[in-house]
């Protein structure tokens, strides 16, 4: 099979953002193996045997390519957790109510720019965007609704 044709493995490309953007461990990420997938890189604990290529590599889809870099995928953040050390927007029942409802509010203090893993209790609820003082949610619908569910049943809120 042509190496053009199946899925190419990366190293430095998704390494440098989860270091640089949110400050997770490099020893953390070099334990995984990333490939690359059309417009999609997959987080695995192994690459498949050679001269298998299937559609979809197991693993996480880590990563979307996008025209401002790599943005994460909310299920990747979520899987890091707590390894998240940076990029973190601690978000407040109110603030949290209004992103996942598909509002911009004005951005936590100290963020920059790019890609932000959103944060509520300390918990990783996904991925949101920065831009010029603005925050908004990338948290796909239906867990948007979920979580949308359970703030609104949480009897600390």
């Amino acid at each position: 099979m042509p190496e053009s044709s199946g899925p190419k493995q990366l190293h430095e490309e998704p390494q440098r953002v989860l270091a640089e953007r949110f400050g997770v461990d490099r020893g953390t990420i070099e334990e995984l193996a990333f490939i690359d997938r059309r417009d999609e890189i997959w987080a695995c604990r192994s690459l498949p045997p050679e001269g298998i290529a299937s559609e979809r590599p197991s693993g996480l889809r880590a990563f979307r390519r996008q025209a401002d870099g790599l943005k994460p995928t909310s299920t990747f953040l979520i899987a890091l957790g707590d390894r998240i050390t940076a990029s973190r927007a601690a978000l407040e029942p109110r603030d949290l109510e209004r992103v996942l409802l598909g509002q911009r509010i004005p951005a936590p203090v100290g963020l920059t720019d790019g890609y932000v893993a959103l944060c509520f209790r300390e918990d990783i609820l996904g991925c949101g965007k920065v831009r010029n003082g603005t925050l908004h949610g990338l948290i796909p619908t239906g867990r948007r609704r979920e979580l949308l569910g359970a703030l609104a049943t949480d009897p600390r809120t």
